[in-house]
């Protein structure tokens, strides 16, 4: 008999096999070896990826895995972490792909929060974006998102038990914490940012904040990945089959246009998102309404694209105020402020 799913992250033959059975991943037989062939670390992130050995009968698992836990304990083990709650919970009823497999996670109450998931290194990489995204690459990952977020639109579950909806509140909260930031970015930036750019930041922040109000309007809302840049995206490296997408800690309640407005306005170079930008919203509004999604207007689509242009100006501020690396916020800064630009988007303060 195999002991409960382990507190710790499960890294030998013993505990992956608790893991397993305790998952139901691994119904007989046993892993028989372990050996850890990479540790990685990422800003949020610890990945550990093990090559297992089964005996005969398990031969069915993936003999590749990650191990992945958060850097720090969630501050509620009650809830888990985002991730480990979106695995345990929603994922089960999304196909993989999109879904990378996850064959166990700890348990809500644990006092270590990790996942087992299938590691897709040989088989998938991440694509060549924003530089040069290949036109089939980037409809596979807008099909996936639309996909993805279909299968949730306007669900009853929404706020409980899946997800919780924001407040005015919350909303207004969230805003003037990030903008407390802005003085200090302007300050650091001095006059390599253009008094137009300034302009356009002090607006935005210092406005009513209808483009984040749109949240409270109960409608057309979903499960969104939260952080849909391009490195979390993995495509086949045979250059066949859908993307997988990855790295689910900030999933929440939010308008399906938030991820791609993520994906394409804020990490894409201003060229390539305007030849793209169109097509790609016309696709993900087909996809929509081929899963059934026939209440929401390619304009109210566009609309709430743009409404998420103008909340992607927090992202930089974020990552400024978080000390990460100059190359981790200035292009992005910059992307934001040209697709504000070009949408018009000082109409919707």
């Amino acid at each position: 008999m195999h002991p409960l799913t382990p507190d710790s992250p499960p890294t030998t033959p013993s505990e992956l096999n608790s893991a397993l059975y305790a998952a139901g991943s691994l119904q007989q037989g046993e892993v028989v070896g372990a050996t850890i062939t990479k540790r990685f670390q990422t800003t949020v992130s610890n990945l550990w990826f093990v090559e297992v050995e089964y005996d005969g009968s398990s031969s069915e698992l993936p003999r590749r895995l990650v191990v992945k836990w958060p850097l720090k304990r969630s501050p509620a083990p009650d809830q888990g972490i985002p991730e480990g709650t979106f695995y345990r919970e929603l994922a089960p009823i999304i196909s993989s792909p999109p879904i990378v497999r996850c064959l166990a996670a700890a348990s809500p109450t644990s006092k270590q929060q990790w996942l087992i998931l299938e590691d897709l290194r040989s088989s998938h990489s991440h694509p060549p974006w924003p530089e040069c995204p290949g036109d089939d690459q980037v409809y596979e990952a807008v099909t996936v998102l639309a996909r993805f977020h279909a299968a949730w639109w306007n669900s009853p579950k929404l706020g409980s038990p899946v997800g919780t909806f924001h407040t005015e509140k919350n909303l207004r909260s969230m805003v003037n914490d990030i903008a407390a930031n802005l003085p200090g970015l302007i300050d650091n930036l001095k006059e390599e940012l253009a008094v137009s750019d300034r302009s356009i930041l002090e607006a935005v922040f210092s406005s009513s904040l209808q483009p984040w109000f749109r949240l409270l309007e109960r409608r057309a809302l979903t499960v969104v990945h939260g952080d849909a840049h391009p490195w979390n995206f993995l495509l086949p490296r045979s250059g066949k089959g859908a993307p997988y997408l990855i790295d689910w800690q900030l999933w929440h309640l939010d308008v399906g246009p938030r991820d791609v407005a993520f994906l394409l306005a804020l990490h894409w170079e201003p060229t390539v998102r305007r030849q793209l930008e169109i097509p790609l919203l016309q696709h993900y509004h087909e996809e929509l309404v081929k899963c059934g999604i026939n209440d929401y207007s390619f304009d109210e689509l566009l609309l709430d694209y743009r409404r998420c242009v103008v909340r992607n100006l927090t992202f930089p501020i974020i990552l400024w105020s978080r000390g990460l690396a100059r190359e981790a916020w200035r292009n992005r800064l910059n992307y934001a402020l040209a697709a504000y630009r070009d949408l018009d988007c000082a109409e919707l303060l």
